[in-house]
């Protein structure tokens, strides 16, 4: 008889179910104060870094808490849900401190395959927002059930402008998560904006049984393993590398079949 797993977080039902039909749940106040500070602590230092030029090719995780965040326990609790236990791979993380300059990014998906077939094995992406949204920075823009819709990475003919039964997140309490099937349609709108920092960690990760595409994984894994983010080995599963495959090799493959059906597409003489 297997044993009941203790949870912080249990899922529901109806959120088992809203995730599979709409493709996003959304946990207002995920995080408490004290780990936001220090976030955005460290989104601070790797901001001023790349302002400055000071950065000298350290890697995301290398910023103070960020690393570590790529193994919070409650996002593992969450992840272990939707993936079964120990299932899962870290694909990469982003952080970033955004202000009223910044511009919008329009409807895309960020599913990694190539080319787009399936959705046959689970991808999501973590947005945290430390600050929150306040509908001064940035709105978050959702198209649900997108995810269920298997076709190429932009619909940027549509800008950031409303879908029908699109949703526009603009009043986040601060240190909440919105994760998304990384099939889901979404996009940012700029906004005038005021005083207001838009503080946003994307985390993503990606099942196993399949390799994914990915770029300097195996760089980011080894930092990763050496400096203990794995949490004395409890989420050692996240880092590894066997997971994916470089991106050069994928370019390689398609430059392959290109040759091989050129012919068909050249005129004739």
């Amino acid at each position: 008889m297997l044993m009941e797993v203790e949870r912080k977080i249990q899922l529901s039902e109806q959120q088992l179910q809203d995730f599979e039909e709409k493709g996003f749940l959304v946990f207002p106040k995920f995080l408490d104060d004290k780990t936001i500070e220090a976030l955005k602590k460290s989104v601070d230092e790797k901001h001023e870094a790349q302002a400055t030029k000071t950065g000298g090719g350290k890697k995301v995780i290398e910023y103070g808490e960020l690393g570590r965040f790529t193994s919070h326990p409650d996002t593992m609790d969450i992840l272990d849900q939707l993936f079964g236990e120990k299932n899962c791979t870290m694909h990469h993380i982003h952080a970033v401190r955004q202000d009223a300059s910044v511009g919008g990014v329009n409807w895309h998906q960020d599913y990694e395959q190539y080319p787009q077939t399936n959705r046959n094995y689970l991808m999501v992406h973590a947005f945290f927002y430390l600050n929150g949204l306040n509908g001064e920075v940035g709105d978050l823009l959702a198209l649900p059930g997108s995810h269920k819709t298997v076709c190429q990475r932009n619909l940027s003919i549509f800008g950031t402008e409303n879908l029908p039964g699109s949703l526009t997140f603009d009043d986040l309490a601060p240190g909440s998560m919105v994760l998304v099937h990384s099939g889901l349609f979404h996009g940012r709108r700029k906004k005038e904006g005021g005083n207001f920092f838009r503080y946003f960690i994307d985390i993503s990760y990606c099942e196993k049984g399949i390799k994914w595409p990915n770029g300097d994984v195996d760089a980011v894994n080894k930092i990763a393993l050496a400096n203990n983010l794995d949490r004395d080995g409890k989420y050692a599963y996240l880092y590894d590398s066997e997971q994916f495959l470089q991106r050069s090799e994928i370019n390689e493959k398609l430059i392959e079949v290109d040759e091989s059906v050129r012919h068909l597409f050249e005129e004739k003489k």
